[in-house]
Parts: structure tokens; C-alpha cells; sequence
């Protein structure tokens, strides 16, 4: 089981009303002493907030509270963070408290960035299955005739040893080199409803799904990371330090942005002279490996220490026979 899995509840569950949304994830790491952790960043832009009561988030591995973060309270203080996530030129408006007003332009209309109360606003629901499914209280946003369209986002950090569609591969080991190769293979999905247990599916299908209409998904890597892709196009570009600093842990190195997108179709409506949707998507897939070197010195370290223990095993050994056939000669 690898894939998240994402669906809501209505305030009234009569109402046949869909609800569009697009979903934007940015995945990157950062390193300890003692591990690696990943982080998954889930931004949410609903179409139309009204009815809506519940969004729920299945994540394919155990999630602790303390692991849960808001975003949205971040990249509300840096207006030109907000230009860098959406890539877009906006402006931006303060509203009520939580709310930031993100100005609309020709194209797209204006939305709300809306901070979460992660104690009170966030709970983990826990299931049989492997995983977590977090529950987004929703129902008392008060959403206003004018501004609708509201965009959440949550920051899920875990370590890389409970995350089972994370495989980090070690190679080409060799104690005449202080570095060795680790390749990474990343298989992301989002609702691949196949690959969850029977308890995921059947929530998931009696919840409501999302008219999905893009989902956009950003890979951060050290710049020196080798990517090994054989899929859809994907672009890049190298994040600014100084505009990240504040969104990403620790950033001190040079980082590329991998930017992978899928979006629903759409034709050409004649008579209202423009395009609409008419096919939504129902999932998301992509299989990406990167490989980078990684130091070694403590394992030569270890190599030599072997190596000189071997060594002084094979002189006692040494010794010890050349006395036994010195004794066994002496006898003859």
C-alpha cells in the first residue's frame, strides 16, 4: 500500500453538488545525524468550500500529531513565497483572522489561504490498515458569497524507515573509495484506490470524491542528485535560498525543483466561448529513481580496523603453526 487516498464529507449528504479541487505536493528531505525524514507538503485548493465538512487525507504510513504541521500560516507572511508556489505574479490582500486574500488576475480568480489550527482542526484517525487517515475539520470556515475558492496546506514529516514507497538503495561500496552510490526510488501515488486495503476502499467509497482538475507535484533535491525519469515531461529550476529559507528546514546547498503536473481535459465550449472540463482526473502516478554519492569515511574506518584485526589474527595464527611444526620437526 502506497498510494494516499483523498476524498471529504458534506455538511448536508443529500446534496448531489461535486466539488472540484486541485492538489499541489512538494516532497524533499532533510538529514540528521541519526536519519533521514521526508517531508510530504499536501496543498489543497477547493474549487467551492460551501458543504463541505470533513476532508480526508489517507496517508500510506503512521502519522503522529507531533509530525502534522500548518503551512498556510507560513507562506501567509511572504507574499513572494505565495508568487513562488503557485508561480503565478499575485498580490495579496489581508482578511480575517487565519484568511489571506490572494488577489485574482485575467486568468484565475481570486482565493483564500486559510491557516489551520492543527490541535483542534486536524485529528489522526487510526486503522487497522497500515497507514493513517488524517481527518480536516472544515465545517466551520465561514465562507463568504465572493471568495469561495479556499487553499489549505499541511506539512507530513516522517522517518525514510516507515515509508514503504520510498526505497533507498545502497551501491558500489568499495573500501579504496570514501564515498559510496545510493539509488532512491520514489513511487508517489495519490488515489490508486487498486493498491489500499479493504478498509481504505471501502471508506473511500463511501465518502464523496473530488472532481479533480490538476495536480501538480514538486520533487526538491540537492542539486547534485542524478534524476532517472522515463515518464511524462517533466521541467526544473533551481530554487532561490533566500525566498525558501523560511518554508524549508535548514536549506544551505544549491537545490533543483522538479516539477511534474497532470490536468484534466478540456474542450472548447462553443457557445460560452471558452474551455470547460470534461474529463476530471482519478489519479495520479509517478515513478522517479535519483542517485547520489554519499561520504563513507566512517565505514573505511571500520574497513581498517578489519583489516588490521584480520591481520593480527592471521600473525597469532602464523606463530602459533610455525611453533607447531617447529615442535613437530624437533620430535622426528
Amino acid at each position: 500500500m502506497r498510494s494516499f487516498v483523498l476524498w471529504y464529507s458534506s455538511q448536508n449528504e443529500q446534496c448531489e453538488e461535486e466539488k472540484e479541487i486541485s492538489a499541489h505536493i512538494n516532497l524533499w528531505n532533510k538529514n540528521n545525524d541519526q536519519s533521514k525524514n521526508y517531508c510530504f507538503d499536501f496543498g489543497f485548493l477547493i474549487e467551492d468550500l460551501s458543504n463541505i465538512k470533513m476532508l480526508y487525507l489517507y496517508v500510506p504510513f503512521k502519522v503522529k500529531e507531533d509530525n502534522i504541521k500548518d503551512l498556510g500560516s507560513v507562506i501567509s507572511k511572504n507574499n513572494k513565497l505565495v508568487n513562488a508556489i503557485f508561480n503565478e505574479n499575485f498580490t495579496t490582500t489581508a482578511g480575517k483572522t487565519k484568511k489571506l486574500v490572494v488577489n485574482g488576475n485575467a486568468s484565475k480568480p481570486k482565493f483564500v489561504i486559510y491557516s489551520l489550527e492543527t490541535k483542534e482542526q486536524i485529528k489522526i484517525m487510526e486503522i487497522n490498515a497500515p497507514g493513517s487517515i488524517l481527518e480536516i475539520n472544515l465545517n466551520n470556515i465561514l465562507v463568504e458569497k465572493d471568495t469561495k475558492r479556499f487553499y489549505f496546506r499541511i506539512r507530513i514529516e516522517a522517518c525514510n524507515k516507515d515509508i514503504k514507497l520510498i526505497d533507498d538503495q545502497v551501491k558500489g561500496i568499495s573500501i579504496f573509495s570514501d564515498q559510496f552510490t545510493n539509488t532512491e526510488i520514489i513511487d508517489f501515488r495519490i488515489n490508486d484506490i487498486r493498491s489500499c486495503s479493504d478498509e481504505v476502499r471501502e471508506r473511500f467509497e463511501k465518502g464523496k470524491k473530488f472532481n479533480i482538475s490538476a495536480i501538480h507535484y514538486l520533487i526538491l533535491r540537492d542539486a547534485n542528485d542524478i534524476i532517472i525519469y522515463n515518464g511524462n515531461e517533466i521541467s526544473s529550476r533551481i530554487l532561490e535560498r533566500d525566498l525558501w529559507k523560511d518554508y524549508i528546514d535548514g536549506i544551505n546547498h544549491n537545490m533543483i525543483a522538479y516539477h511534474l503536473k497532470k490536468k484534466a481535459k478540456k474542450c472548447f465550449d462553443v457557445k460560452d466561448n471558452k474551455y470547460i472540463i470534461n474529463e476530471y482526473l482519478d489519479d495520479f502516478s509517478a515513478l522517479i529513481r535519483f542517485q547520489y554519492q554519499k561520504g563513507t569515511k566512517f565505514l573505511v574506518f571500520i574497513y581498517i580496523l578489519g583489516v588490521i584485526f584480520l591481520g593480527a589474527i592471521g600473525g597469532i595464527l602464523g606463530n602459533f603453526l610455525f611453533e607447531l611444526i617447529k615442535l613437530s620437526l624437533n620430535n622426528h
